[in-house]
């Protein structure tokens, strides 16, 4: 007889853990055993310590309905607002207007984030923010965000999830392109957070403020049916643009050096070689003839003229 899980022994017990948290949660309770020798409280500082570590560390297991076309809720918490708004630029989301639902969770919530509906995942951005943001404004544009839109056959929706403080508190397995089922967990958000989900303009839903949700489970929308409202051909994509070459300046060509004319040498009889004097004074030296002068012709005497 095949033994019984402890899930099927104790249906009621749903709870796990991360292995990073466990970990770290272990080394903060053997320092609290460990220094509590020295005073009563290091002990308390590292055991408070163990206790938020394990805090954020916690998730659970969910059974999500199988049914198509169902948006459900990615987190835990509390519904504080439901209504129109315009889908912010980082989901890049081709509509004009959305349905969008806040969600509220609590420190002491399960950090789980699941998708909200089965399809594609068609555009993934995150926002690093400011590690130190520690804030209650969810529009606060120091929190790190994450941003995802998944679509579907027929329909889309997009997740925005914030959150803010330090450590890791935000961390988002997915990539563009990657396929996901509705309750399937795509990330963790330590410590409570938000969580806006986006639904179509037509989208109809009952959910009204102060009503909790459970991530993974609660239904937050029925669009099936809902007239088809996304195309995935019409998806915003981002372009890059390269930019222009600069044209290459012109190179000015090197001055060219003046060539210098050698400086004439005056020949004198120590500049001579021996060899050139001794052929000079072999070659007979030409005198000087007295220029000849020319005979006189004599002149005839100018004729009288006859009378």
């Amino acid at each position: 007889m095949a033994k019984k899980s402890l899930s099927s022994k104790m249906p009621w017990y749903r709870a796990e853990f991360d292995l990073e948290g466990l970990g770290f949660g272990g080394l903060a309770l053997v320092l609290a055993i460990i220094l509590g020798g020295l005073h009563w409280i290091l002990a308390f500082v590292f055991f408070l310590v163990f206790a938020v570590i394990m805090l954020a560390a916690r998730d659970t297991e969910r059974t999500s309905p199988t049914a198509d076309d169902l948006v459900l809720s990615p987190c835990d918490g509390v519904i504080e607002s439901v209504g129109p708004v315009s889908p912010p630029r980082e989901l890049r989301w081709d509509t004009q207007e959305v349905v969008r639902v806040r969600i509220s969770s609590s420190p002491f919530s399960v950090n789980g984030i699941r998708s909200s509906i089965t399809g594609n995942v068609d555009s993934f951005l995150v926002e690093p923010g400011a590690p130190s943001a520690l804030s209650t404004d969810p529009d606060n544009s120091d929190l790190r965000e994450a941003f995802v839109l998944i679509g579907g056959e027929k329909h889309a929706v997009g997740l925005r999830v914030a959150t803010g403080g330090l450590g890791p508190r935000l961390d988002i397995d997915l990539e563009a392109g990657d396929g996901v089922r509705a309750g399937r967990k795509i990330g963790v958000r330590r410590l409570g957070g938000w969580c806006d989900v986006f639904l179509p303009a037509a989208a109809a839903t009952t959910l009204e403020p102060g009503m909790s949700v459970v991530g993974g489970e609660t239904v937050l929308s029925d669009l099936t049916d809902l007239a088809p409202s996304y195309d995935r051909s019409t998806m915003v994509v981002e372009e890059i643009v390269p930019e222009p070459e600069p044209a290459p300046e012109p190179v000015a060509a090197a001055p060219v050096a003046p060539v210098a004319t050698p400086d004439p040498v005056e020949t004198t009889p120590e500049t001579i070689p021996e060899e050139v004097q001794e052929e000079v004074s072999e070659q007979p030296v030409a005198e000087d003839k007295p220029a000849e002068a020319e005979p006189d012709t004599p002149t005839k005497p100018a004729s009288k003229p006859k009378s």
